[in-house]
């Protein structure tokens, strides 16, 4: 999968089943057995629970809607309030109650392997983007961690935009970006850290940190991944 495509399709749909129909092609593409986008809570918004958007199969989805199981869903429970990703078999699954949701899980063909990347917007927003698949233990762990990146900055990005074109966030007028506050995310979107930026820049290291920071200030972002993710769907990076 290459994230330039993947964020392109985000980019050109039109609307939240557009999206979905995104998320398809993309689990497709990587060879993954669903993806799973979920906003959990936004705070203009009294419903719980207010965006699906996800591959599973329909039987899945209805069975777990019927049964409230955003309720008991270990890792529903665990990204609400963590901000770390979340590998699934670090979860609960001691209870007789975790054990027959994650066996029945399977039974409907959810996935052998998870993983799960909380998302905070800049709004107070959270949401839950989901990965898995059915692949060895040991294809699963180094597919994951080298792609993990590429899916933390895609989760942002695809949340930035389901929010905007589902209704539920309108974006705001911004402050303009300075050039090195452009130059800075570009570079941690080129996959820089600030030590390397500051090199390739001429810059100390406090200085990116400071051009950073004010960057994802003024684009209203609670993370660096939400600012690269926001930058790039304005054309202000590239």
């Amino acid at each position: 999968m290459e994230f330039e495509y993947a964020r392109r399709d985000i980019e050109q749909a039109k609307n939240a089943d557009e999206l979905s129909r995104v998320l398809a092609n993309l689990r497709d593409e990587s060879g993954l057995a669903h993806l799973v986008y979920h906003a959990v809570h936004v705070p203009a918004f009294e419903k719980r629970n207010p965006l699906l958007l996800l591959t599973y199969d329909d039987a899945w989805v209805k069975r777990y809607i019927e049964r409230d199981y955003f309720r008991i869903d270990p890792v529903v429970i665990a990204g609400s309030k963590g901000f770390l990703p979340i590998d699934w078999m670090t979860v609960e699954h001691h209870t007789a109650q975790a054990r027959h949701f994650f066996a029945e899980a399977e039974r409907y063909g959810v996935g052998r392997h998870g993983f799960t990347l909380p998302i905070r917007g800049p709004l107070g927003e959270r949401a839950l983007f989901t990965m898995t698949t059915n692949a060895t233990d040991e294809h699963w762990h180094r597919w994951r961690f080298s792609h993990l990146k590429d899916f933390r900055l895609l989760a942002d990005y695809f949340h930035d935009c389901a929010m905007r074109l589902s209704g539920l966030r309108h974006d705001h007028v911004m402050r303009p970006l300075s050039s090195r506050e452009r130059q800075c995310l570009e570079c941690l979107l080129r996959g820089l850290t600030p030590g390397q930026t500051a090199a390739a820049l001429g810059l100390s290291a406090s200085a990116v940190h400071a051009y950073l920071r004010t960057a994802r200030q003024k684009l209203g972002c609670s993370t660096l991944e939400q600012a690269v993710a926001k930058a790039i769907r304005f054309d202000i990076i590239a």
